[in-house]
């Protein structure tokens, strides 16, 4: 049982942080999403090729895995609220602006600019959860939060084909952007780094309940970012996520165009089947 009472204060900023940051891993993988259902929409209209398509989709995920080295010495030296929030507001205009694109060139530079700021994300979520929830109950939060990266490719699908085949390809690209965007202002207006919130000795009583050491201020050399690569452990991540990552991926960007080139599945009909499923599932019609 914990021995330090979570105060309101605390509790507060928990739940503000916990909302925007499982909003914004929603909104992630939404935009993330947008080409695939778009993709032969966009290839008819800009006369791309499949190859082409694969530069567009290749160039977010190049230039995501690229950003993520850099990403945490950023955050300890801006902190949360900046990294994030910039990242979540060049993200979101990055996806505005793929709706805007007239040609290749601008487009793949659109999207390799959605890859590089959206690798803040999840860092800046392990980050935030660190700083404002002590060591017993970081587990909850960082559950919810990673349930986002589940919860936005499969809303994804259904709410973008409503967008497209309402109001076309172009505005689904903006309208997600611009609520990216309305969400990045919230979070830096509203949210506050650790040190920038002045706090009772009740309060860092309770985040400081469990730790067993201090976060040290020392740069980690490289011969100690070498070490890690002699254990068994990590290669099991990285292989482990190779394989997650890759069957990920091709659901969030080839699926829906397999279905419809190759099982003659338009997004109307696989937008109809969605909406089957939740019949049956005892949701309303």
């Amino acid at each position: 049982m914990p021995v330090h009472a979570k105060t309101a204060t605390v509790a507060r900023i928990q739940w503000v942080a916990l909302l925007f940051l499982t909003a914004a891993g929603i909104i992630n993988y939404i935009d993330r999403s947008a080409l695939s259902i778009a993709n032969t929409a966009i290839r008819e209209e800009l006369h791309i090729s499949p190859t082409e398509m694969g530069w567009l989709l290749s160039a977010f995920s190049l230039s995501y895995a690229f950003a993520q080295l850099p990403v945490g010495a950023l955050l300890d030296r801006f902190g949360s609220r900046i990294m994030l929030g910039l990242g979540m507001f060049f993200w979101s205009l990055a996806q505005a602006a793929c709706g805007l694109v007239n040609n290749l060139s601008i487009f793949l530079l659109s999207r390799a600019v959605l890859g590089a700021c959206e690798a803040p994300l999840f860092p800046a979520g392990a980050k935030v959860i660190s700083e404002w929830y002590n060591q017993r109950e970081r587990g909850t939060p960082t559950g919810i939060f990673i349930a986002s990266s589940c919860i936005g490719p499969c809303i994804a699908p259904p709410l973008l084909t409503v967008i497209m085949l309402t109001i076309g390809w172009r505005w689904m690209f903006i309208l997600t952007g611009v609520l990216g965007m309305m969400l990045a202002i919230g979070w830096y207006l509203i949210y506050r780094n650790r040190q920038q919130v002045p706090l009772s000795a009740a309060d860092v009583a309770y985040l400081e309940e469990g730790e067993r050491f201090r976060v040290s201020e020392k740069s980690i050399s490289g011969k100690e970012w070498r070490g890690l690569f002699a254990h068994a452990t990590t290669w099991g991540m990285l292989v482990g996520f190779m394989g997650v990552i890759y069957m990920v991926w091709l659901y969030l960007t080839w699926l829906p165009s397999y279905l419809e080139h190759q099982r003659g599945l338009s997004v109307a009909h696989i937008l109809a089947g969605w909406s089957r499923c939740l019949i049956c599932l005892g949701w309303p019609a």
